[in-house]
């Protein structure tokens, strides 16, 4: 007979595979969906047809934002699969799945004992399953390769900690280096807190001293040498560019610097006006999804048992929440603040829900309170589902998600109730609500969004240079992606190139259209398309439901080039 904890773990694993099976929705769209992965898309771009791996390159001037290592990963990954949507999405998919591993091992080595496997089984189905960390694994940014880096690394190191292995010094300071070429220095924070703070806490003094931590130091600045070099080979050995609106940039100063807590004080080259110390607190409340009651519980019940924990428990619940709190608060200071920015610190916290689930709920099934919790937030997340679908005006998206929720009803009957109600409901509603609007979103990109549409009909011209007339510069970075031809933007109509004779096409507006010389240009493809496509979640859902949001696009060719 097969025993209920092993039932138990039989159903994690089916839902964490299919966890990932929703994750891997993205890779069927054609469309790069956000506007900032469009751009770290045409980074990489410019590394594969360039040749030029070393410098970042942005519309034909030197950019300096972000580190190098996500645009040499996508570029790898465009080199060898082509440019295009899927093999942008690949690669931080996986790192974000390459996170969820190295939570699950992190959380069977935070909790020894019996329970301890099945405790990581439940960290990695929180992770997968929370509803910002399923939305990076789709919409890739910086924060996407993180998850990977931070959380691999913060394992290695915690087993350096408690074993002295010297792998686990090489693995930790490489993940660490890989962290810090993908955000900057204060990722080391991130790593690095957890441990601060139980060697603070445990008054192990003699840790901060330690010559294999400050060798793990040595080695993460050292892995991070590729950063360094391409930085100083594009900036800091050529003082004379313009680049940040000033001459003299240093690379090396921005990325140790300028980056970090020029941001985070709000007083470098970049900043971001705003931010509150409640902001990302607001964020978590829809961000944690469908599991920020089962958090609060949690938090509840250890500030009143930690005292009669045994050493190792105290130890973990320390690491843990020095890990989670530390970035939460010093994000929460800062007024640079992106919702997406605590995202690397919620692997923690899955870890900490999980503990809880295994000692507190398994030793009560029928646990009323957490019952309770998770049915509302379930009802929450299909309530959610069925007004994202009824004010899409789709009938036969409503249908779907109903048949959809009925099959899952059916198939749940074989579960104990009190795992259904706990784990099975929240994690196929919020499952439903991601699918579904990753599917709405891309079925409504694949008709509405200009630069794929205007890729579309250019298919069967002639190869040549693509203008953009005033819309926005994404829009011209994007059609590059979709097309492989060169396209640039051009604010003003009087700052077109001659069009006598030249080989081009011109996407504008159909209202500046009289600002042309009409005869020098034929039409070759119009339609009514979304120029900024990107925006919050009822902006998107009024781009599905009707067309308020579409302009009237015309798509030219230079009319002396025609054969």
């Amino acid at each position: 007979m097969v025993n209920a904890q092993e039932q138990l773990r039989r159903l994690l694993r089916v839902l964490c595979f299919g966890l990932v099976a929703v994750m891997a929705l993205g890779m069927a769209t054609p469309i790069i969906n956000a506007g900032d992965s469009v751009t770290y898309a045409a980074l990489s771009q410019h590394m594969v047809q360039s040749g030029d791996w070393l410098r970042l390159v942005l519309d034909g001037a030197d950019w300096l934002d972000k580190p190098h290592f996500p645009f040499w990963v996508t570029a790898a990954s465009f080199w060898l699969l082509g440019v295009n949507a899927p093999a942008y999405v690949l690669p931080g998919l996986l790192f974000v799945l390459l996170g969820g591993w190295s939570t699950w091992r992190l959380a069977r080595e935070l909790h020894a004992g019996p329970q301890a496997e099945l405790t990581a089984w439940l960290a990695l189905l929180i992770y997968l399953s929370v509803f910002q960390i399923m939305d990076n694994a789709n919409g890739v940014k910086a924060e996407a390769y993180l998850l990977g880096c931070i959380m691999s690394a913060t394992l290695h190191w915690w087993r350096l900690d408690h074993h002295g292995r010297l792998r686990d010094l090489l693995w930790g300071a490489l993940f660490a280096a890989l962290a810090l070429m993908t955000k900057g220095l204060f990722t080391l924070v991130t790593i690095a807190s957890g441990f601060v703070v139980l060697w603070l806490v445990q008054r192990r003094w003699a840790n901060f001293w330690h010559w294999r931590w400050w060798l793990a130091l040595l080695l993460t600045v050292v892995l991070s040498g590729p950063e360094l070099w391409a930085l100083y080979a594009q900036f800091d050995a050529q003082p004379d560019k313009f680049v940040l609106g000033r001459i003299g940039v240093s690379g090396i100063q921005f990325f140790l610097w300028d980056s970090q807590f020029g941001r985070f004080f709000n007083s470098g080259p970049i900043t971001n006006p705003g931010g509150t110390p409640y902001f990302f607190a607001g964020v978590f409340l829809w961000a944690f999804l469908p599991w920020v009651g089962v958090a609060v519980l949690a938090a509840v019940r250890e500030w009143r048992v930690f005292k009669t924990r045994v050493p190792a428990q105290r130890a973990a619940t320390v690491f843990l929440v020095g890990s989670f709190g530390v970035t939460f608060a010093l994000f929460s200071l800062s007024k640079f603040q992106l919702d997406y920015y605590t995202v690397i610190v919620y692997p923690f916290l899955a870890i900490f829900c999980a503990r809880d689930l295994a000692e507190r709920w398994l030793a009560d099934p029928t646990w009323p309170g957490l019952r309770a919790v998770q049915w509302g937030v379930s009802a929450l997340l299909l309530a959610l589902a069925g007004w994202c679908a009824w004010s899409v005006g789709w009938p036969l998206g409503l249908m779907a998600l109903a048949g959809v929720w009925v099959l899952a009803l059916l198939l749940a009957r074989r579960v104990a109730l009190p795992q259904r109600r706990v784990l099975v409901w929240p994690v196929l509603s919020v499952a439903l609500l991601y699918g579904f609007l990753t599917v709405t979103l891309t079925l409504t990109y694949l008709e509405k969004s200009l630069a794929y549409n205007a890729a579309l009909q250019l298919r069967d011209q002639p190869v040549a240079e693509v203008l953009v007339l005033a819309l926005d510069d994404t829009t011209a970075r994007e059609l590059a992606i979709y097309t492989g031809w060169p396209a640039r933007s051009v604010a003003r109509a009087q700052d077109l190139p001659d069009a006598n004779g030249r080989a081009c096409y011109l996407l504008v507006r159909a209202a500046q259209l009289p600002e042309l010389v009409l005869q020098h240009w034929q039409p070759v493809g119009q339609g009514h398309w979304v120029v900024h496509k990107t925006g919050t979640l009822p902006r998107l859902l009024q781009l599905a439901r009707d067309d308020s949001l579409l302009e009237d696009i015309r798509l030219l060719r230079c009319a002396g080039a025609v054969q």
